[in-house]
């Protein structure tokens, strides 16, 4: 397995990688230093250091680069390199074979995230793929979803497929009927859950699975742009109709605002959105509480149909509209606290 050394010399280039992580015990996730990994996403991290033959090696899964890690510290450092090739020979692990570039056969190396991935488009189908007579389509119909949001759609003919991505579900998901499918990314496109909305009035209406623990489960996380205003909604649905929109599946729409505010967006840039249900005294704690953390809240007027964003459209409300009205609406320290006074009493 690599060494101390290796590691000790990955930390001193970690700061000139952009996207720097640890996943793993010899394993580190970066923005590719060779291609410059995605021109249209700032937040894609392809690049990989991982151990293999004894040794640390890089990986590009954009450009397909392939290095060893002495190779890649000298393309970021030429006189960092010639330190790392004298504390390799004084060292004596591997003599001067270690700091030559070397030509080896790459074995692609099958992260979890990859597999869950794969498996995503062996096993569901994209909406944008499909024949239009399908049944999934009398409920997006339905719902008035945008065909330019299809992409970000699946369909799954047989709810128990979900019971391959991950394990602990075996008892508790029942039945064999067809869903439409929203599957959850993290920021780098790993997928990190699925839920499935059922299409012909079943009891339980979303089968939700976590495939990994560690990551929130946000819907279009891999998809918005930190860097331009983000509002968050409750429903992932809901979002499929705002520009740079999230949806999160609950009420607690702070925790992703602070999920946000962790990775660098500035609070001012949030707004949160929450359901238009004034007379639902969780709903009115709740936004109290996102007054208090000082976010900037939405609070839907009146004088349209419906209590959320689908309902909105439903009734009759366009996407630009609905834009207008959020941009009207939206207040922030003791402005909001005088609107939720009044929308309280709507």
């Amino acid at each position: 397995m690599s060494s101390w050394l290796d590691h000790q010399y990955i930390g001193s280039i970690s700061s000139r990688l952009d996207k720097f992580s640890r996943k793993g015990e010899y394993l580190y996730n970066f923005r590719c230093p060779i291609c410059g990994d995605s021109q249209t996403s700032q937040n894609k991290a392809r690049g990989y250091l991982f151990a293999q033959k004894g040794g640390m090696f890089f990986k590009c899964h954009n450009c397909q680069a392939s290095l060893t890690l002495g190779s890649l510290i000298k393309h970021l450092d030429p006189n960092l390199y010639k330190q790392y090739c004298l504390d390799v020979y004084k060292k004596g692990a591997v003599g001067r074979k270690a700091h030559e570039t070397h030509n080896f056969i790459f074995k692609p190396v099958v992260f979890e995230s990859t597999r869950q991935n794969n498996a995503l488009r062996s096993l569901l189908t994209p909406l944008n793929k499909m024949a239009n007579d399908s049944e999934v389509f009398d409920y997006v119909n339905s719902r008035k979803i945008p065909k330019n949001r299809y992409e970000d759609l699946y369909f799954v003919d047989d709810i128990q497929k979900f019971k391959k991505f991950a394990d602990g579900y075996d008892d508790k998901i029942m039945g064999n009927e067809p869903r439409l499918v929203l599957p959850f990314f993290d920021e780098d496109n790993n997928l990190v859950g699925l839920s499935g909305r059922g299409l012909r009035g079943e009891k339980l209406r979303y089968v939700t699975i976590r495939i990994k623990n560690d990551s929130p489960m946000i819907f279009g996380f891999n998809k918005v742009d930190f860097k331009k205003p983000i509002k968050i909604v409750e429903g992932p649905i809901d979002s499929l109709f705002l520009n740079n929109c999230i949806g999160v599946g609950n009420a607690n729409l702070s925790s992703c605002g602070n999920e946000l505010i962790s990775r660098g967006v500035l609070k001012q840039n949030i707004t949160l959105c929450p359901d238009r249900e004034p007379r639902n005294k969780e709903i009115v704690s709740i936004i109290d509480g996102f007054i208090k953390e000082n976010f900037n809240v939405c609070l839907f007027p009146n004088n349209i149909s419906g209590k959320d964003i689908n309902e909105f459209i439903i009734n009759g409300c366009s996407s630009e509209e609905l834009e207008e009205i959020i941009s009207e609406n939206t207040h922030s320290g003791l402005k909001l606290q005088m609107e939720f006074t009044k929308w309280k009493k709507i």
